[in-house]
């Protein structure tokens, strides 16, 4: 009888040590999770109005595109973290009373955003007179007061084309005229610690 007694409270001892072992594990502190990466936001689809092109005026935007102006890699700063595409289409007369699309896209590798206004620049893969490889940057304001008040600039419109540093951009010089308008989605840069190596100098135009 006492044997039987003393086998059943050490069964019940070795569970209780068992539960509260899992308990234990389970509420150990775990690693810090590491910071979330925040980013900009560049998005929409307008027809806009160029006005150094008044016969043949209209442009569409279609822009999708997501990250930061640079990254730090190890304990370098890389400049260019971002992804997403811009696609254009510049319409032309067909000849026949019609109108004949001529779309061109940018592969996005870099997104500036500050407060309603930002920049995006990216590659061309070889489309509508831009060799594969051209750096081309579009800059875009997403008005407070609507969409209808939107502009976007780009830099083939009245930047010389052949020299479009990373990062830079025209002011958005063109107008709304119709479609979704654009929304810009702004964060603060991403923090550098301090004693990060400056990035490698960028390729001179003509280069």
């Amino acid at each position: 009888m006492r044997s039987t007694l003393v086998n059943r409270l050490v069964r019940l001892a070795t569970t209780g040590a068992m539960v509260a072992g899992g308990l234990v594990l389970i509420g150990a502190p775990s690693e810090a999770a590491p910071p979330k990466r925040t980013e900009g936001h560049v998005t929409g689809d307008a027809w806009i109005s160029f006005s150094l092109d008044p016969g043949n005026p209209l442009r569409r935007f279609v822009v999708d595109a997501h990250g930061n102006p640079y990254k730090v890699v190890g304990n370098k700063l890389v400049w260019g973290d971002a992804r997403g595409t811009i696609r254009f289409n510049h319409p032309t007369p067909d000849g026949q009373g019609g109108m004949e699309d001529n779309w061109g896209t940018i592969d996005v590798d870099y997104v500036m955003t500050a407060g309603p206004v930002a920049v995006v620049s990216g590659k061309s893969t070889g489309n509508i007179g831009f060799p594969a490889g051209q750096r081309l940057s579009i800059s875009v304001y997403d008005d407070p007061r609507g969409r209808r008040f939107d502009r976007l600039g780009f830099s083939w419109g009245v930047v010389d084309p052949a020299c479009v540093p990373l990062g830079l951009g025209p002011a958005p010089f063109t107008t709304y005229d119709s479609g979704a308008g654009y929304v810009v989605k702004s964060v603060p840069l991403p923090a550098v610690p301090a004693g990060t190596e400056a990035p490698d100098p960028q390729p001179a135009c003509g280069s």
